[in-house]
Protein backbone atom coordinates (compact mmCIF):
# COMPACT_ATOMS: atom_id res chain seq x y z
CA UNK A 1 0.00 0.00 0.00
CA UNK A 2 1.13 3.55 -0.62
CA UNK A 3 2.91 4.91 2.45
CA UNK A 4 0.55 7.12 4.50
CA UNK A 5 1.79 10.68 4.97
CA UNK A 6 1.65 12.19 8.45
CA UNK A 7 -0.77 15.09 8.50
CA UNK A 8 1.89 17.31 10.02
CA UNK A 9 5.12 17.69 8.16
CA UNK A 10 4.17 15.80 5.03
CA UNK A 11 7.31 13.68 5.37
CA UNK A 12 7.59 11.01 2.70
CA UNK A 13 10.42 8.54 3.17
CA UNK A 14 11.35 6.12 0.42
CA UNK A 15 13.67 3.35 1.47
CA UNK A 16 15.28 3.00 -1.95
CA UNK A 17 15.37 4.78 -5.28
CA UNK A 18 16.06 1.98 -7.71
CA UNK A 19 15.08 3.79 -10.86
CA UNK A 20 14.23 7.41 -11.56
CA UNK A 21 11.43 8.42 -13.90
CA UNK A 22 12.28 10.51 -16.93
CA UNK A 23 10.07 12.41 -19.33
CA UNK A 24 9.09 11.65 -22.88
CA UNK A 25 9.02 8.12 -24.22
CA UNK A 26 8.11 6.60 -27.53
CA UNK A 27 10.29 6.29 -30.58
CA UNK A 28 12.92 8.79 -31.74
CA UNK A 29 11.04 11.93 -32.83
CA UNK A 30 11.41 13.54 -36.22
CA UNK A 31 11.55 17.28 -36.85
CA UNK A 32 7.96 17.48 -38.10
CA UNK A 33 5.38 18.99 -35.74
CA UNK A 34 1.68 18.18 -35.67
CA UNK A 35 -1.28 19.35 -33.62
CA UNK A 36 -3.34 17.39 -31.08
CA UNK A 37 -6.72 18.93 -30.19
CA UNK A 38 -8.56 17.73 -27.07
CA UNK A 39 -12.17 18.59 -26.27
CA UNK A 40 -13.43 18.01 -22.72
CA UNK A 41 -9.94 17.09 -21.66
CA UNK A 42 -6.29 18.02 -21.48
CA UNK A 43 -3.13 17.25 -23.41
CA UNK A 44 -3.65 19.44 -26.49
CA UNK A 45 -0.54 20.88 -28.10
CA UNK A 46 2.15 20.55 -30.72
CA UNK A 47 3.99 17.24 -30.91
CA UNK A 48 6.56 15.57 -33.09
CA UNK A 49 5.87 12.27 -34.80
CA UNK A 50 7.14 9.52 -32.51
CA UNK A 51 6.33 11.42 -29.30
CA UNK A 52 4.34 9.63 -26.61
CA UNK A 53 1.26 11.84 -26.12
CA UNK A 54 -0.93 11.64 -23.01
CA UNK A 55 -4.52 12.89 -22.91
CA UNK A 56 -6.71 13.28 -19.83
CA UNK A 57 -10.41 13.77 -19.23
CA UNK A 58 -11.78 16.83 -17.46
CA UNK A 59 -12.55 16.20 -13.79
CA UNK A 60 -15.89 14.60 -13.01
CA UNK A 61 -18.10 14.34 -9.96
CA UNK A 62 -19.40 11.47 -7.83
CA UNK A 63 -22.47 11.34 -10.09
CA UNK A 64 -20.39 10.96 -13.26
CA UNK A 65 -18.08 8.47 -14.94
CA UNK A 66 -15.74 8.89 -17.84
CA UNK A 67 -17.32 7.32 -20.92
CA UNK A 68 -15.00 7.26 -23.94
CA UNK A 69 -12.72 9.17 -26.33
CA UNK A 70 -14.32 9.88 -29.69
CA UNK A 71 -12.16 10.27 -32.79
CA UNK A 72 -11.64 8.85 -36.23
CA UNK A 73 -8.22 7.89 -34.84
CA UNK A 74 -9.41 6.23 -31.62
CA UNK A 75 -7.60 3.02 -32.58
CA UNK A 76 -4.30 4.79 -31.86
CA UNK A 77 -5.17 5.06 -28.17
CA UNK A 78 -3.76 2.67 -25.62
CA UNK A 79 -7.24 2.62 -24.03
CA UNK A 80 -10.04 4.58 -25.66
CA UNK A 81 -12.36 4.11 -22.68
CA UNK A 82 -9.84 5.13 -19.99
CA UNK A 83 -10.00 8.65 -18.51
CA UNK A 84 -6.24 8.92 -19.04
CA UNK A 85 -4.61 7.26 -22.01
CA UNK A 86 -1.72 7.74 -24.44
CA UNK A 87 -0.63 7.12 -28.00
CA UNK A 88 2.43 7.46 -30.21
CA UNK A 89 2.13 10.56 -32.37
CA UNK A 90 1.79 9.86 -36.10
CA UNK A 91 2.76 12.30 -38.85
CA UNK A 92 -0.62 14.05 -38.94
CA UNK A 93 -2.93 16.24 -36.88
CA UNK A 94 -5.31 14.54 -34.44
CA UNK A 95 -8.45 15.49 -32.55
CA UNK A 96 -10.00 13.71 -29.56
CA UNK A 97 -13.16 14.45 -27.60
CA UNK A 98 -13.82 13.01 -24.16
CA UNK A 99 -17.34 12.29 -22.93
CA UNK A 100 -18.82 11.70 -19.50
CA UNK A 101 -21.95 9.86 -18.46
CA UNK A 102 -24.23 10.46 -15.51
CA UNK A 103 -24.74 7.79 -12.87
CA UNK A 104 -26.45 7.43 -9.53
CA UNK A 105 -23.82 8.10 -6.84
CA UNK A 106 -22.68 4.93 -5.09
CA UNK A 107 -23.42 5.02 -1.36
CA UNK A 108 -21.86 2.06 0.42
CA UNK A 109 -23.60 0.44 3.38
CA UNK A 110 -21.45 0.09 6.48
CA UNK A 111 -21.88 -2.34 9.33
CA UNK A 112 -19.88 -4.47 11.72
CA UNK A 113 -20.15 -8.15 10.77
CA UNK A 114 -18.98 -10.86 13.11
CA UNK A 115 -15.83 -12.57 11.85
CA UNK A 116 -14.09 -15.57 13.34
CA UNK A 117 -12.86 -13.83 16.47
CA UNK A 118 -14.40 -10.34 16.49
CA UNK A 119 -16.58 -7.83 14.68
CA UNK A 120 -15.16 -6.67 11.35
CA UNK A 121 -15.86 -3.32 9.61
CA UNK A 122 -17.54 -4.05 6.28
CA UNK A 123 -18.63 -1.69 3.49
CA UNK A 124 -20.70 -3.11 0.66
CA UNK A 125 -23.03 -2.46 -2.23
CA UNK A 126 -24.93 -4.95 -4.37
CA UNK A 127 -26.66 -3.35 -7.38
CA UNK A 128 -29.95 -4.82 -8.55
CA UNK A 129 -29.32 -7.68 -10.93
CA UNK A 130 -25.62 -7.86 -10.04
CA UNK A 131 -23.62 -10.42 -12.02
CA UNK A 132 -21.28 -11.20 -9.15
CA UNK A 133 -19.24 -9.41 -6.52
CA UNK A 134 -15.66 -8.21 -6.11
CA UNK A 135 -13.76 -8.44 -2.85
CA UNK A 136 -11.60 -5.30 -2.60
CA UNK A 137 -8.40 -5.54 -0.56
CA UNK A 138 -6.31 -2.72 0.94
CA UNK A 139 -2.51 -2.65 1.14
CA UNK A 140 -0.08 -2.72 4.07
CA UNK A 141 -1.09 -0.35 6.85
CA UNK A 142 -4.51 0.16 5.29
CA UNK A 143 -8.00 -0.10 6.68
CA UNK A 144 -11.47 -0.54 5.25
CA UNK A 145 -12.29 3.08 6.10
CA UNK A 146 -9.19 4.42 4.36
CA UNK A 147 -9.99 2.31 1.30
CA UNK A 148 -13.51 3.63 0.80
CA UNK A 149 -12.46 7.23 1.48
CA UNK A 150 -9.58 7.23 -1.02
CA UNK A 151 -10.31 8.85 -4.37
CA UNK A 152 -8.66 6.31 -6.68
CA UNK A 153 -10.36 3.40 -4.93
CA UNK A 154 -13.66 5.25 -5.18
CA UNK A 155 -13.27 5.44 -8.95
CA UNK A 156 -12.85 1.67 -9.17
CA UNK A 157 -15.89 1.15 -6.94
CA UNK A 158 -17.99 3.46 -9.16
CA UNK A 159 -16.91 1.63 -12.30
CA UNK A 160 -17.59 -1.79 -10.79
CA UNK A 161 -21.05 -0.92 -9.49
CA UNK A 162 -22.00 0.82 -12.74
CA UNK A 163 -21.08 -2.41 -14.54
CA UNK A 164 -23.36 -4.43 -12.23
CA UNK A 165 -20.72 -5.86 -9.91
CA UNK A 166 -21.32 -5.96 -6.18
CA UNK A 167 -18.44 -4.81 -3.98
CA UNK A 168 -17.31 -5.85 -0.50
CA UNK A 169 -14.62 -3.97 1.43
CA UNK A 170 -13.30 -5.15 4.77
CA UNK A 171 -9.86 -5.21 6.36
CA UNK A 172 -7.07 -7.46 7.53
CA UNK A 173 -7.31 -8.82 11.08
CA UNK A 174 -4.09 -7.00 11.98
CA UNK A 175 -5.69 -3.74 10.83
CA UNK A 176 -8.67 -4.32 13.10
CA UNK A 177 -6.58 -5.22 16.15
CA UNK A 178 -3.69 -2.86 15.41
CA UNK A 179 -1.30 -5.72 16.24
CA UNK A 180 1.43 -7.29 14.10
CA UNK A 181 0.36 -10.86 14.85
CA UNK A 182 3.05 -12.67 12.86
CA UNK A 183 5.89 -10.29 13.73
CA UNK A 184 6.80 -9.36 10.16
CA UNK A 185 6.92 -5.67 10.98
CA UNK A 186 3.81 -4.79 8.96
CA UNK A 187 0.08 -4.43 9.59
CA UNK A 188 -1.42 -6.34 6.67
CA UNK A 189 -3.09 -9.42 5.21
CA UNK A 190 -1.36 -12.73 5.94
CA UNK A 191 -1.18 -15.49 3.34
CA UNK A 192 0.15 -18.17 5.69
CA UNK A 193 -1.16 -20.63 6.75
CA UNK A 194 -2.96 -21.25 3.48
CA UNK A 195 -6.37 -22.36 4.72
CA UNK A 196 -9.63 -20.83 5.89
CA UNK A 197 -9.63 -22.41 9.32
CA UNK A 198 -6.37 -21.52 11.04
CA UNK A 199 -5.71 -18.35 8.98
CA UNK A 200 -7.99 -15.70 10.46
CA UNK A 201 -7.92 -13.47 7.35
CA UNK A 202 -9.17 -16.24 5.06
CA UNK A 203 -11.64 -17.33 7.73
CA UNK A 204 -13.06 -13.82 8.07
CA UNK A 205 -13.58 -13.45 4.33
CA UNK A 206 -15.39 -16.78 4.15
CA UNK A 207 -17.62 -15.89 7.11
CA UNK A 208 -18.45 -12.43 5.73
CA UNK A 209 -19.37 -13.73 2.27
CA UNK A 210 -21.39 -16.56 3.86
CA UNK A 211 -23.27 -13.90 5.85
CA UNK A 212 -24.41 -12.23 2.63
CA UNK A 213 -25.41 -15.61 1.19
CA UNK A 214 -27.43 -16.43 4.30
CA UNK A 215 -29.21 -13.07 4.12
CA UNK A 216 -30.14 -13.63 0.50
CA UNK A 217 -28.35 -10.42 -0.53
CA UNK A 218 -26.42 -12.44 -3.11
CA UNK A 219 -26.20 -16.11 -3.96
CA UNK A 220 -23.59 -18.82 -4.35
CA UNK A 221 -24.44 -18.99 -8.05
CA UNK A 222 -22.91 -15.54 -8.56
CA UNK A 223 -19.29 -15.29 -9.68
CA UNK A 224 -16.74 -14.05 -7.16
CA UNK A 225 -13.70 -11.89 -7.91
CA UNK A 226 -10.95 -10.14 -5.99
CA UNK A 227 -8.85 -7.01 -6.56
CA UNK A 228 -6.20 -5.61 -4.27
CA UNK A 229 -3.46 -3.02 -3.98
CA UNK A 230 0.15 -3.87 -2.99
CA UNK A 231 -0.08 -6.40 -0.12
CA UNK A 232 -3.77 -6.61 -0.98
CA UNK A 233 -2.74 -7.47 -4.55
CA UNK A 234 -0.62 -10.37 -3.33
CA UNK A 235 -3.48 -11.45 -1.09
CA UNK A 236 -5.86 -11.22 -4.07
CA UNK A 237 -3.84 -13.94 -5.80
CA UNK A 238 -4.12 -16.16 -2.73
CA UNK A 239 -7.81 -15.50 -2.11
CA UNK A 240 -8.84 -16.09 -5.72
CA UNK A 241 -6.92 -19.37 -5.78
CA UNK A 242 -7.97 -20.69 -2.35
CA UNK A 243 -11.67 -19.98 -2.89
CA UNK A 244 -11.76 -20.72 -6.65
CA UNK A 245 -12.87 -17.24 -7.72
CA UNK A 246 -13.70 -16.44 -11.32
CA UNK A 247 -10.74 -14.04 -11.64
CA UNK A 248 -8.42 -11.82 -9.62
CA UNK A 249 -6.50 -8.56 -10.06
CA UNK A 250 -3.36 -7.20 -8.42
CA UNK A 251 -2.26 -3.56 -8.39
CA UNK A 252 1.42 -2.79 -7.70
CA UNK A 253 2.27 -6.28 -6.49
CA UNK A 254 3.96 -9.18 -8.31
CA UNK A 255 2.09 -11.80 -6.26
CA UNK A 256 3.99 -15.02 -5.69
CA UNK A 257 5.77 -17.36 -8.04
CA UNK A 258 4.32 -20.39 -6.17
CA UNK A 259 0.79 -19.16 -6.91
CA UNK A 260 1.64 -18.63 -10.58
CA UNK A 261 2.88 -22.21 -10.87
CA UNK A 262 -0.20 -23.84 -9.37
CA UNK A 263 -3.21 -21.51 -9.70
CA UNK A 264 -5.89 -22.15 -12.30
CA UNK A 265 -7.55 -18.76 -11.74
CA UNK A 266 -7.28 -16.02 -14.41
CA UNK A 267 -5.23 -13.18 -12.99
CA UNK A 268 -4.38 -9.63 -14.10
CA UNK A 269 -1.38 -7.55 -13.02
CA UNK A 270 -1.54 -3.73 -13.03
CA UNK A 271 1.91 -2.37 -12.22
CA UNK A 272 3.43 1.13 -12.04
CA UNK A 273 6.42 1.90 -14.26
CA UNK A 274 8.49 3.70 -11.60
CA UNK A 275 7.17 1.96 -8.49
CA UNK A 276 9.60 2.98 -5.76
CA UNK A 277 8.25 0.72 -3.01
CA UNK A 278 10.98 -1.36 -1.38
CA UNK A 279 9.01 -4.55 -2.03
CA UNK A 280 8.33 -3.83 -5.69
CA UNK A 281 10.53 -1.58 -7.81
CA UNK A 282 11.90 -2.77 -11.18
CA UNK A 283 12.44 -6.28 -9.76
CA UNK A 284 8.83 -6.56 -8.63
CA UNK A 285 7.56 -5.33 -11.99
CA UNK A 286 9.73 -7.91 -13.74
CA UNK A 287 8.52 -10.65 -11.38
CA UNK A 288 4.90 -9.71 -12.08
CA UNK A 289 5.52 -10.04 -15.81
CA UNK A 290 7.21 -13.41 -15.27
CA UNK A 291 4.29 -14.62 -13.17
CA UNK A 292 1.83 -13.45 -15.81
CA UNK A 293 3.81 -15.29 -18.48
CA UNK A 294 3.97 -18.40 -16.28
CA UNK A 295 0.19 -18.45 -15.98
CA UNK A 296 -0.20 -17.93 -19.73
CA UNK A 297 2.28 -20.72 -20.51
CA UNK A 298 0.17 -23.05 -18.37
CA UNK A 299 -2.95 -22.14 -20.34
CA UNK A 300 -4.34 -19.82 -17.64
CA UNK A 301 -5.58 -16.41 -18.78
CA UNK A 302 -3.42 -13.54 -17.55
CA UNK A 303 -3.00 -9.87 -18.49
CA UNK A 304 -0.19 -7.47 -17.64
CA UNK A 305 -0.48 -3.67 -17.70
CA UNK A 306 1.90 -0.90 -16.66
CA UNK A 307 0.91 2.62 -15.67
CA UNK A 308 3.23 5.02 -17.51
CA UNK A 309 4.91 8.20 -16.29
CA UNK A 310 2.83 11.08 -17.61
CA UNK A 311 3.24 14.86 -17.74
CA UNK A 312 1.54 17.17 -15.31
CA UNK A 313 -1.01 19.60 -16.73
CA UNK A 314 -2.16 22.80 -15.00
CA UNK A 315 -5.59 21.43 -13.99
CA UNK A 316 -4.31 18.10 -12.64
CA UNK A 317 -4.51 18.99 -8.95
CA UNK A 318 -8.22 19.85 -9.31
CA UNK A 319 -9.07 16.26 -10.31
CA UNK A 320 -10.48 15.30 -6.90
CA UNK A 321 -12.47 18.49 -6.45
CA UNK A 322 -10.86 19.63 -3.20
CA UNK A 323 -8.59 22.07 -5.07
CA UNK A 324 -10.00 24.60 -7.53
CA UNK A 325 -8.75 24.87 -11.09
CA UNK A 326 -7.32 28.31 -10.25
CA UNK A 327 -5.42 26.87 -7.27
CA UNK A 328 -4.26 23.91 -9.34
CA UNK A 329 -2.90 26.15 -12.06
CA UNK A 330 -1.05 28.22 -9.47
CA UNK A 331 0.50 25.09 -7.94
CA UNK A 332 1.55 23.91 -11.39
CA UNK A 333 3.14 27.26 -12.19
CA UNK A 334 4.97 27.28 -8.86
CA UNK A 335 6.42 23.82 -9.49
CA UNK A 336 7.39 24.86 -13.01
CA UNK A 337 9.10 28.05 -11.85
CA UNK A 338 11.11 26.17 -9.22
CA UNK A 339 12.49 23.63 -11.67
CA UNK A 340 10.52 20.56 -10.63
CA UNK A 341 9.21 19.97 -14.18
CA UNK A 342 10.96 19.22 -17.45
CA UNK A 343 10.28 21.31 -20.55
CA UNK A 344 7.55 18.76 -21.36
CA UNK A 345 6.10 19.09 -17.82
CA UNK A 346 7.20 15.70 -16.50
CA UNK A 347 7.91 15.83 -12.76
CA UNK A 348 11.62 15.28 -12.09
CA UNK A 349 12.33 12.45 -9.65
CA UNK A 350 9.77 11.53 -7.00
CA UNK A 351 7.42 13.55 -4.81
CA UNK A 352 9.82 13.44 -1.87
CA UNK A 353 11.92 16.01 -3.73
CA UNK A 354 9.08 18.49 -3.28
CA UNK A 355 8.33 17.58 0.33
CA UNK A 356 12.01 17.91 1.26
CA UNK A 357 12.31 21.32 -0.39
CA UNK A 358 9.00 22.50 1.08
CA UNK A 359 9.90 21.44 4.62
CA UNK A 360 13.26 23.17 4.36
CA UNK A 361 11.61 26.50 3.52
CA UNK A 362 7.78 26.52 3.44
CA UNK A 363 7.54 30.27 2.76
CA UNK A 364 9.48 29.84 -0.48
CA UNK A 365 6.41 27.92 -1.76
CA UNK A 366 3.69 30.50 -1.14
CA UNK A 367 1.05 28.71 -3.22
CA UNK A 368 1.62 25.24 -1.74
CA UNK A 369 1.96 26.80 1.71
CA UNK A 370 -1.47 28.43 1.35
CA UNK A 371 -3.17 25.03 0.98
CA UNK A 372 -4.62 23.15 3.92
CA UNK A 373 -3.15 19.79 4.98
CA UNK A 374 -5.54 17.65 2.94
CA UNK A 375 -4.99 19.77 -0.15
CA UNK A 376 -1.23 19.38 0.24
CA UNK A 377 -1.72 15.62 0.43
CA UNK A 378 -3.71 15.83 -2.80
CA UNK A 379 -0.79 17.57 -4.51
CA UNK A 380 1.60 14.82 -3.37
CA UNK A 381 -0.81 12.07 -4.43
CA UNK A 382 -1.30 13.52 -7.90
CA UNK A 383 2.46 13.82 -8.37
CA UNK A 384 2.88 10.19 -7.30
CA UNK A 385 0.26 9.18 -9.86
CA UNK A 386 1.89 11.21 -12.62
CA UNK A 387 5.30 9.78 -11.79
CA UNK A 388 3.81 6.23 -11.81
CA UNK A 389 5.02 5.49 -8.28
CA UNK A 390 3.49 2.93 -5.91
CA UNK A 391 -0.11 4.06 -5.63
CA UNK A 392 -3.58 2.78 -6.43
CA UNK A 393 -4.59 4.25 -9.80
CA UNK A 394 -7.69 4.32 -12.01
CA UNK A 395 -5.90 4.54 -15.38
CA UNK A 396 -6.79 0.93 -16.25
CA UNK A 397 -10.24 0.64 -14.68
CA UNK A 398 -11.89 -0.31 -17.95
CA UNK A 399 -9.20 -2.90 -18.66
CA UNK A 400 -9.95 -4.36 -15.24
CA UNK A 401 -13.69 -4.42 -15.98
CA UNK A 402 -13.05 -6.18 -19.27
CA UNK A 403 -10.87 -8.76 -17.57
CA UNK A 404 -13.41 -9.46 -14.85
CA UNK A 405 -16.16 -9.79 -17.44
CA UNK A 406 -14.47 -11.83 -20.13
CA UNK A 407 -10.91 -12.67 -18.97
CA UNK A 408 -9.03 -13.42 -22.22
CA UNK A 409 -12.01 -13.91 -24.51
Amino acid sequence: MKKLLPLLGLIILFSCQKESPTGGGGTTPTTDSFTVSVNNGYGAGKYKSGDKVHIFSVAYSTSQLFDTWSSTDATLLNGKDEWHTWFIMPAKNLSYSGSLKNITPVILTFEQIRGRDRLKPVYYFFPAGHKGFVLLLHGSGGTAQHFVNSYEYQQLIKDLVNDKFGVIVTEAEESTTGMDANGDGKIRWNNIPFDSTTNVDFANLKIITDTFYNRGVTSRSKFRYSAGMSNGGNFSASVSYLFSYKAGVSYCAPSGNPIATVSTIPFQFCMARFDNNENVGPTGNANALTNSQTLTSRGICSKYYVQEHSPLYPERFARKGDITIAQSTSVFNELKSKGFLTNKNYFIGFSDALTTAYQANPTSFPVVNSLNVLQKLTVIEQIDLDVADNNMYSDYNRATLKFLNTQCL
